[in-house]
């Protein structure tokens, strides 16, 4: 080996160290961790309560679905409010309802005074908080990290936040078990307040004087401008949207298949939980370690496809061992789809934009929601099968058409 190769062999420096050195990233991803971890504890545990209140899939696929529609109508204010007042304060209020919304779902159950109702009232209040919230974390994220570091830091983030989905229904479903479901959501609260006693220590970045002069109607018709007129925007944005709200038909019948056909119960519910979570931290540690594929539009496409197979043939299978296979195939490729469409919004922001733009992916990616309302609403009508075929012919398609009418797209 030359002398000029071994100076640089021992002078490289991984880019995964390079990106957690730093201190300001550091504790932003470990609050983003425990908010993570305590969201699908969250989850799981609200469609194991609705399922013993209803032991009806339409009901489960409400209750997550709602969450969805005061992102979809607020995620955008929330996106100028951050660029106008700063990201951190916006987090800390935005984190203190959610932690809210759990605290009264743990005293209802607590209480033996919870009925349906409240969990549909209780998940749009934690959508308010999330509305606000994702837009201001995303921006934060980019201003933080520099932007040829963007995929690692993503990586990063997404083994953290992998880590919360493969424990939290571990979690609920062991805790159901030793102490009932209200001891969940009391976690929930713990873990959420430390989290954010945790952001506490991210300094907030400095902000443009003139984001607080302009009206806050301009700044929002602005970057709805901005995002109009910057491919590939608005077609990520649509294909985004469409794979969230169509192609996630799986996750309200986990809950149905682990208890009527797989005949595991809430242990084994979280069981599967973990092993989809697996299957995502395995993701999301090669594409911190290693990155992925610079087309990142068409490991969009690529991971969709191996996701629907995977999801079709889910809903057939009878054998325990094969449906968690089966889940950790979609975890492993759902990771990637995840952080090359993160990426390409955060490459097409500006710093002026950012928070703007990132309220467009928190819109996109909150279509997941309304995706457990489609899923669990089809499943009720025709049967669970037929709601994952339906499922898969709405996911991977959709992104092949969108390939094909936009240019840019295929570029990104």
């Amino acid at each position: 080996m030359s002398v000029g190769r071994l100076w640089r062999f021992r002078n490289y420096r991984s880019p995964v160290v390079d990106v957690l050195s730093d201190a300001q990233f550091r504790a932003l991803i470990a609050s983003q961790a425990i908010f993570d971890l305590g969201i699908f504890m969250r989850g799981a545990a609200n469609s194991w309560v609705i399922l013993e209140l209803t032991h009806s899939q339409l009901w489960i696929g409400l209750v997550a679905g709602v969450r969805a529609f005061p992102i979809l109508l607020l995620a955008l204010f929330g996106g100028v409010i951050s660029d106008r007042f700063g990201r951190r304060n916006l987090m800390m209020a935005a984190g203190t309802v959610m932690v809210v919304a759990s605290a009264i779902t743990a005293v209802l159950i607590s209480t033996g005074t919870l009925v349906s109702w409240h969990l549909i009232a209780l998940s749009v209040l934690g959508g308010v908080g999330g509305a606000l919230y994702g837009p201001a974390f995303f921006a934060l994220l980019g201003d933080i990290v520099r932007s040829d570091r963007l995929v690692n830091a993503n990586g990063i983030l997404a083994v953290a936040q992998t880590s919360g989905e493969m424990l939290g229904p571990l979690i609920v479903g062991f805790v159901i078990v030793a102490s009932g479901t209200h001891t969940v959501f009391w976690l929930v609260v713990a873990g959420n307040t430390f989290g954010l006693m945790l952001l506490l220590r991210v300094r907030e970045p400095e902000r443009d004087p003139s984001d607080s002069k302009a009206s806050f109607a301009s700044q929002l018709v602005e970057g709805l401008r901005y995002a109009r007129d910057t491919p590939p925007l608005l077609w990520l944005t649509l294909l985004v949207m469409v794979q969230n709200l169509f192609a996630v038909a799986i996750f309200p019948l986990m809950p149905i298949y682990a208890d009527e056909i797989l005949n595991i119960g809430p242990a084994g519910f979280g069981l599967m939980g973990g092993v989809f979570g697996a299957g995502l931290l395995a993701g999301a540690a090669v594409v911190a370690v290693v990155g992925i594929y610079h087309r990142h539009a068409f490991v969009l496409l690529a991971a969709g496809v191996v996701w629907d197979i995977a999801m079709v043939s889910f809903g057939f299978s009878r054998s325990l061992p094969l449906s968690l296979g089966l889940l950790f195939v979609m975890g492993l490729a759902g990771m990637p789809w995840v952080t090359a469409a993160l990426t390409m919004f955060q490459q097409a922001a500006t710093r002026e934009m950012r928070a703007r733009v990132m309220s467009l992916y928190v819109i996109a990616m909150n279509m997941f929601p309304l995706g457990w309302l489609f899923g669990g609403a089809v499943a009720q009508w025709l049967g669970n099968e037929e709601a994952l075929i339906i499922s898969a012919m709405l996911g991977s398609p959709v992104a092949a058409a969108a390939l094909l009418l936009s240019k840019e797209l295929r570029r990104a």
